[in-house]
């Protein structure tokens, strides 16, 4: 990297950023490495851990993840990338993004005691097993750096992000079909813009994808209302209702697959995190 390396700017203290004489911008990784660090402070190169060079497309979302994200969940992300590798499941640098965020939330929810089980779980163990077995090690990783047990089907949706990249080309299209078919809806329907920026809607389209894989995956689910947990959800703002019927709508004329009662609640999970009529 270079000697008496700078940091330009600081994101927590397990991450910072430097620019390279060529103007690139570079963020680095590591354990202390932005403790008690100001733009301009010296750097101590023996604590770099990962070098990234984002592209410019990623890079706002990369940097709104580092600021929102635990520090914890970025070296533990980072780790089970590297034990994937060590397992024969070559990925892209860039599912540290998803990565990051999607263990981040899970020790959010974990601390509120939100339960969202993994509809696809008994699938991702058949279809996956290499990757499920990653996701297995994940959770007794997450343990032991984050000091938070997960529940067993954690293990699914890490496994979900590690075989993301498998799907084939009409899955791709039609994802994006639905995850954006989805969106202009929510957008119309609450009568706003959303940023796509912002950590909450990164998670909401995340989520919409996830969505897009199980419907093309044709499996099938039991349908269960969760405890009376949909309907408490459809009371946390007054559009939650109008919202989810068209949604539910748009996707049963365009994909012939209708939501289920599950399905709608992870749906208005995320809506809530961004809509309440407290602040709408």
């Amino acid at each position: 990297m270079g000697r008496n390396m700078k940091a330009v700017k600081i994101y927590n203290n397990n991450a910072v950023a430097v620019v390279h004489p060529d103007g690139r911008e570079a963020i680095l990784v590591g354990a202390g490495i932005g403790f008690h660090k100001r733009p301009g402070d010296p750097l101590d190169e023996t604590k770099i851990e990962k070098v990234y060079y984002i592209q410019d497309a990623l890079q706002t979302r990369f940097l709104q993840i580092l600021k929102e994200a635990r520090p914890e969940a970025v070296q533990v992300a980072e780790e089970i990338l590297t034990y994937a590798r060590q397992q024969g499941l070559e990925r892209k640098d860039q599912l540290i993004l998803s990565l990051t965020d999607h263990i981040s939330f899970a020790l959010e929810r974990a601390e509120q005691g939100i339960e969202l089980p993994f509809l696809m779980l008994s699938e991702t163990k058949m279809l996956y097993p290499k990757e499920y077995d990653v996701g297995r090690w994940a959770l007794k990783k997450i343990r032991e750096v984050c000091r938070v047990a997960l529940p067993e089907y954690e293990a699914g949706y890490i496994a979900l992000q590690l075989a993301g990249s498998s799907m084939n080309p009409d899955a791709v299209y039609n994802a994006l079909k639905l995850t954006n078919g989805a969106l202009e809806i929510i957008k119309k329907t609450y009568g706003v813009e959303l940023n796509p920026d912002d950590i909450d809607t990164m998670r909401l389209t995340t989520h919409l994808k996830f969505l897009a894989q199980r419907i093309f995956s044709h499996g099938q689910w039991n349908d269960d209302d969760m405890g009376g947990l949909y309907q408490l959800l459809l009371l946390r703002h007054s559009k939650n209702r109008e919202c989810i019927a068209r949604l539910d709508a748009f996707i049963r004329k365009n994909f012939a697959y209708e939501l289920n009662h599950q399905e709608k609640v992870y749906l208005m999970v995320h809506l809530s995190k961004i809509f309440n009529d407290g602040n709408s």
